[in-house]
């Protein structure tokens, strides 16, 4: 059976919001879908994701400087390494950068690499130590992305003259 893997730094306040209907989709095409993301429920027994055969609770931390997120690469890569996944789908900055780095074996086995971008850190009159940390770090993880999705003109502009990935995608959100 065919397997995808969602990854975002957590459950409640992204997958939750953001990912359902992608979620369904899978399944109702024949997907077995996974989830790959922090359970940030108060409650850790109300973590109950629709649509979703496997998840797996990893422990991303927001800041990219602290070392619990080196054992959540660990751990993801692992996942990654134990499974099949036709497709791996990423989100966050975070969980979309340890995923996009975590999966580059898989790739070299056709797995398909997805980032979605909701909105990068660097942006026009963005603080400059946002350019100078983000960007070089997304400009070299797009050497690890097959497809990229922006949610908005001024970063699909920027990614595709700076990043020029496989294939490039931009979807509106309209709310």
């Amino acid at each position: 059976m065919k397997k995808v893997l969602f990854i975002a730094s957590v459950v409640k306040l992204h997958i939750m919001v953001f990912h359902i209907p992608y979620l369904k989709w899978f399944k109702e095409n024949g997907y077995q879908v996974h989830v790959a993301a922090r359970n940030d429920y108060e409650d850790k027994n109300h973590c109950k994701i629709p649509f979703c055969d496997e998840f797996y609770d990893i422990p991303f931390e927001r800041s990219p400087f602290k070392k619990n997120n080196l054992y959540a690469y660990s751990k993801l890569k692992r996942i990654i390494e134990a499974n099949n996944y036709k497709i791996i789908h990423c989100h966050t900055p975070i969980g979309g950068a340890l995923g996009r780095i975590a999966a580059r074996e898989a790739r070299k086995s056709g797995t398909q690499v997805v980032y979605t971008a909701h909105g990068f850190h660097f942006f026009k009159g963005a603080p400059i130590k946002n350019w100078l940390f983000y960007y070089p770090i997304e400009r070299f993880l797009a050497r690890f992305t097959d497809t990229l999705i922006t949610i908005n003109q001024e970063d699909y502009e920027r990614a595709k003259k700076s990043f020029k990935p496989k294939e490039l995608n931009m979807y509106l959100v309209l709310v």
